[in-house]
């Protein structure tokens, strides 16, 4: 199940004919016929819709495990998940099929060794595209998307030879359903990415005869259309579809910050008005351990974490409530506590997404050390306005 494409560029140096090889990247068949077109036209360079990153993970059959301390270090709960959603979802797809997606990359790319033909590596890095994806998507639609992959249900994937054959012989069919459903996600996933490997293929076919290309059906409609623009003049500047734009201040971080300020001025406050009075400035301090710390253990336990977890946040909190920074944050620290103690798996990985009941989320250790982390952050938080409020009726 594949469609083949062929596209006769002039790149202003030379003639090359492009042979664009679309597939459906859990077929069975694509496999076979990359094989045979590969065979029978001979190219002198192979491009792949891969990265650097999934091409490593592809030829050594090992994925790259996700950092999750990174994670718990950035806060990118969202980015972490449609990652996690989006390459489950294609893995299942591929078992239903008996075939590990990206087969076809892959024999594309042992063809290439066997012939002493150069690959080259065409696709956006995942990173960029995800991290662009989530730049560009509204809060709202990153809520939709999430809820609408979390609560899909497995007939909801259900992919079939004749739905597979459709998507290859009429892809424009599904990336116009992709546009409508969200525009963004069609910017970056799709057209972006045209542009990307439209742009290399038309630079590697400088100096060369043939080119064979294996990408996902979708693309190949955008790539020829980009590369047709490429031949008539126009340009595609790669530098800006790998920009990854510097996160704005934005008004919920300002006020985010304004409160934490507020928060240290008035604590500091409240302990230099009792100074001069030894038993007032042990009780505000008493409190502020008391709460801040008790709560975010509470937290932890609430959240089934360890208890040496739970100790850790009550010592921390008191003192990472008062600086406003997200690494210093009590929920990353307990985070990365609990992180040493509990071995993440890929079992974890695709339970989390494939859990039907609470108790089985409450025994995946992955959403485990996310609720740690969750939950240390709202007991600190919680019990600084409480003191917040004692203290208001202190200087009062």
């Amino acid at each position: 199940m594949i469609t083949l494409k062929y596209i006769k560029v002039f790149n202003g140096v030379n003639e090359c004919d492009i042979y664009l090889i679309g597939t459906a990247h859990v077929s069975k068949d694509s496999v076979e016929e990359v094989e045979k077109i590969i065979s029978s036209t001979s190219p002198e360079g192979i491009a792949v819709e891969l990265d650097d990153r999934r091409f490593f993970s592809l030829i050594t059959n090992e994925n790259k495990k996700i950092s999750l301390k990174k994670v718990l270090e950035e806060g990118d709960f969202i980015k972490f998940f449609i990652y996690l959603i989006l390459a489950n979802s294609q893995k299942r797809i591929g078992e239903s099929f008996g075939i590990k997606p990206g087969s076809e990359m892959k024999k594309a790319i042992e063809i290439a060794g066997r012939y002493g033909v150069p690959v080259y590596l065409i696709d956006r890095d995942i990173n960029i595209t995800l991290s662009r994806l989530i730049d560009k998507m509204s809060f709202k639609e990153k809520m939709k998307i999430l809820w609408e992959l979390l609560n899909s249900e497995d007939e909801d994937l259900e992919v079939n030879d004749d739905l597979l054959k459709e998507m290859v012989e009429h892809p424009e069919k599904f990336t116009k359903l992709l546009k409508e459903i969200s525009p963004t996600i069609y910017e970056v996933m799709v057209d972006e990415r045209d542009k990307f490997m439209a742009k290399r293929l038309f630079e590697l076919s400088k100096g060369k005869n043939s080119l064979v290309a294996v990408v996902g059906a979708g693309h190949v409609e955008g790539i020829i259309r980009y590369l047709k623009k490429l031949e008539s003049g126009d340009d595609i500047d790669l530098m800006e579809l790998i920009k990854v734009r510097r996160k704005k201040k934005s008004l919920t971080k300002v006020l985010a910050y304004a409160i934490s300020f507020l928060i240290i001025a008035i604590f500091l406050y409240a302990v230099y008005y009792a100074l001069n009075n030894p038993e007032l400035l042990e009780m505000i301090t008493f409190q502020w351990v008391l709460f801040t710390g008790g709560l975010s253990a509470l937290g932890v336990l609430l959240a089934r974490g360890k208890l040496i977890t739970a100790l850790v946040a009550f010592l921390s909190a008191p003192i990472t409530t008062l600086v406003p920074l997200p690494l210093a944050a009590v929920g990353t620290i307990a985070g990365l506590v609990e992180l040493k103690y509990r071995e993440i798996t890929d079992k974890d990985l695709t339970g989390i997404i494939n859990a039907e009941s609470i108790k089985e989320l409450l025994n995946n250790n992955l959403f485990r050390i996310l609720l740690v982390a969750t939950l240390s952050n709202i007991g600190a938080s919680i019990g600084v306005f409480y003191c917040l409020g004692k203290f208001i009726g202190f200087l009062g």
